[in-house]
């Protein structure tokens, strides 16, 4: 026998080798992908039940029914209700300087602070907002 024929047979029979091992590879992954989608399928199928629960256990007259069983809450009375002028104003900071007991590297943090509003803020009507 010839080299080149001897070198053509070594050859042919490694790509046999490696077509065959390619096979076999792309087989494995497609089996693979094949399971991913059913795993897709499977768990798409879980989250529609999940949200369909979820859907049914939120209604309404369910959630309003169980408020009443267990919590003791009642409708807010408008009595209960405040304005913002029975709230205290706030207090002014203290001065790093001049108080002995706050420590003499605050004034920096406390210098950076914006200035306390003058007087009760304003609450306006939704006629003044427009």
């Amino acid at each position: 026998m010839r080299r080149s024929t001897v070198l053509w047979f070594m050859i042919a029979t490694c790509l046999g080798v490696a077509l065959f091992m390619l096979k076999h590879e792309v087989q494995r992954r497609e089996e693979q992908l094949v399971d991913l989608h059913r795993q897709i399928l499977a768990s798409q199928e879980a989250i529609h039940v999940l949200e369909a629960e979820w859907s049914y256990l939120n209604r309404p007259d369910r959630l309003e029914s169980l408020v009443r069983r267990h919590l003791d809450m009642v409708p807010l009375d408008v009595k209960r209700l405040g304005s913002i002028e029975f709230l205290p104003m706030r207090l002014t900071p203290p001065d790093p300087t001049t108080d002995p007991a706050l420590p003499l590297d605050l004034a920096p943090t406390l210098a950076g602070l914006p200035p306390l509003p003058v007087g009760r803020p304003v609450v306006l009507t939704r006629e003044a907002r427009r």
